[in-house]
C-alpha cells in the first residue's frame, strides 16, 4: 500500500484527535464547549520510544557522515521515502527523491550537519521528531557563519525500517533547556 505524505498528516491528526482526552464539562466550566477543548496526546510507550530513538539515531549518524563524505545518495535513497515531502524557509515544497537530490547536491558538498532530536513521539508505525538541524560550512576560510534550523521529521515504519516521509524547517533552533 503506498501512503502519501498528505495522508500520512491527516491519518496522523485523527490518531493524534482519537487519542486525546477531551475535558470533561463540570459546573465550574459549564461556559467551556467540552467539543472543543482537547487533551494531551497520550505518552509514547517507553520501550517502543527508546527503539524508535536508536534507529532514529542511526539514521541521523548516516546522515551526518554521509555530508561528512560528500554522498548524496544515502541521504536520498536510505534515509528518506521515495514520496518525500520537504518544505523549508521559502514554502516552496519539494516532493519526491529526484527534487531533494538536487537540493542535497548544493548543500552536501559545502556543509557538514549535526542533527540534534528534542522532542521525540511515536506509536505504532507513525512518529516525528523536532530537533536542531545544526549547519556548519565545511571550508574553514569561509566566512559564512554555522546556524541551525528546528526541522520537524515525520518517520514511517515500513516494512520494519524507518524511514522519513517529509521534513518541514525553519530558521532558528530550540534552546538548550527543552525536553529531551
Amino acid at each position: 500500500m503506498r501512503i502519501t505524505f498528505s495522508s500520512f498528516c491527516v491519518a496522523a491528526s485523527l490518531a493524534v484527535a482519537a487519542c486525546a482526552n477531551p475535558a470533561t464539562k463540570d459546573s465550574k466550566s459549564a461556559d467551556v464547549d467540552t467539543h472543543l477543548v482537547m487533551g494531551d496526546i497520550p505518552a509514547s510507550d517507553p520501550r517502543e520510544l527508546a527503539e524508535f530513538k536508536s534507529a532514529t539515531s542511526k539514521l541521523y549518524q548516516m546522515k551526518e557522515k554521509a555530508f561528512r563524505e560528500n554522498k548524496v545518495d544515502p541521504i536520498v535513497k536510505r534515509f528518506y521515502a521515495a514520496n518525500v515531502v520537504s518544505v523549508g524557509p521559502s514554502g516552496k515544497p519539494e516532493v519526491g527523491r529526484e527534487a531533494l537530490t538536487k537540493g542535497y547536491n548544493e548543500v552536501v558538498p559545502r556543509y557538514e550537519v549535526k542533527v540534534e532530536p528534542v522532542y521525540s513521539y511515536v506509536n505504532g508505525n507513525a512518529g516525528w521528531d523536532w530537533a536542531n538541524f545544526r549547519v556548519k560550512p565545511k571550508d574553514p576560510k569561509s566566512t559564512e557563519k554555522p546556524f541551525s534550523f528546528v526541522i520537524l521529521f515525520l518517520w514511517s515504519k515500513v516494512n520494519g525500517q524507518w524511514v522519513s516521509a517529509g521534513d518541514a524547517y525553519v530558521v532558528g533552533e530550540f534552546p538548550k533547556t527543552a525536553a529531551k
